[in-house]
């Protein structure tokens, strides 16, 4: 059991300024709805318990509930007024799993999962760096709710633990884009709570130690997603559905006098969004840390895309009034140096020898 308490602050000082004469001495806009100030506090107080124990020898229950009570408060330099009311949420979970001969287990388990909207849906600043193509976030937005069904089966095969999980998850109140064309051919955007997102698929994990010193981790994840914004109007009415694929891989290579080496890398194919298609990505990194401290601490650097390659990323719209192709490239090389240390003792409870709680002790 415990209580939590997030509080989230965004400001955003937003202004265009427009070029004039001919020593180009830039002027702001004096169009109100190009100038603002846009501040949104959110605080989130949430208290959550849960209770496992086990039964007919193999068996584990562990059900569990989170209550979650949000106020937010969004003020506007302008007269413009965001009237989001306080709301409560619950959200409950059930895990369950029998254990099987040889170390298998079988797992089955429900969750509820809360996905509040980021500051890029939120803003309703107009952006406006291309004035074909605007868009306009909105701060009266409410979070998307996740139903998530699994069943999982665990197994460990010559030092290789392998997990396969299917799972169903059905998103009410999905954030989708509302795009309409404006006078003069300018696309517009904004964002409203008008989506359900089903989606079926399958996941694979695996966790191979090679040797002692060499180990490898990742996972491959299917699943065929169903996307309907469940409006009658002819115009803004859509849906969609496909395939998404994506894969991730970590590495970890021990050398002499505690140093490790470390690589890892995350793929994802095309995904089908209510409106079109957004193009698929990849990201890797490699990274180097000394453990010191009887391995309590470590200091390392790393390096990400460090080929400097760009990512080409082709996006798809298509609706009743829009069809537009873009692609983007996109450079995001970055070096990083990382120390983490740490304070107090880790303990590890065995609960039916399969499943472990870990508690921080200082």
């Amino acid at each position: 059991m415990g209580q939590k308490n997030i509080l989230r602050k965004a400001y955003s000082d937003f202004a265009y300024f427009e070029a004039e004469g001919a020593d180009g001495e830039f002027v702001e806009d004096p169009n109100p709805a190009r100038n603002n100030d846009f501040s949104y506090d959110q605080n989130v107080t949430a208290g959550y318990l849960s209770y496992t124990f086990a039964f007919l020898e193999n068996y584990t229950l562990k059900p569990g509930v989170r209550y979650e009570y949000t106020t937010i408060n969004a003020d506007f330099r302008t007269e413009f007024v965001a009237d989001i009311p306080s709301y409560g949420t619950w959200v409950p979970s059930i895990n369950a799993s029998r254990k099987l001969k040889n170390g298998n287990m079988i797992k089955a388990a429900y969750n509820r999962r809360i996905q509040r909207p980021s500051l890029r849906f939120l803003n309703p600043n107009i952006e406006a760096s291309n004035p074909l193509q605007i868009s306009q976030g909105n701060p009266e937005l409410d979070p998307e709710l996740t139903d998530n069904y699994e069943l999982g089966y665990s197994t460990f095969i010559k030092g290789t633990t392998l997990n396969f999980t299917t799972f169903y998850r059905n998103t009410t109140g999905s954030i989708q884009a509302i795009r309409d064309v404006l006078d003069g051919g300018i696309i517009s955007t904004t964002f409203e709570n008008i989506g359900q997102e089903q989606t079926v698929g399958a996941n694979i994990f695996a966790n191979v130690n090679i040797n002692n010193k060499f180990s490898l981790n990742g996972g491959f994840d299917l699943y065929y997603a169903m996307l309907d914004n469940g409006l009658t109007d002819p115009q803004f009415a859509a849906s969609n559905e496909g395939f998404v694929v994506s894969g991730r891989i970590f590495g970890n290579y021990t050398l002499p006098k505690s140093w490790q080496v470390q690589l890892f890398s995350f793929a994802r194919g095309r995904q089908v969004q209510l409106q079109g298609t957004s193009g698929g990505f990849a990201v890797y990194g490699l990274s180097m840390n000394k453990q010191f401290a009887e391995k309590r601490g470590s200091v390392g650097f790393g390096v990400e895309n460090f080929l400097a390659k760009e990512f080409i990323i082709r996006n798809e719209i298509v609706t009743p009034t829009i069809i537009q192709n873009s692609v983007n490239a996109t450079r995001n090389m970055n070096f990083k140096v990382n120390f983490s240390y740490r304070i107090g003792k880790l303990s590890w409870i065995s609960v039916q020898k399969e499943e472990s709680q870990l508690i921080m002790m200082t």
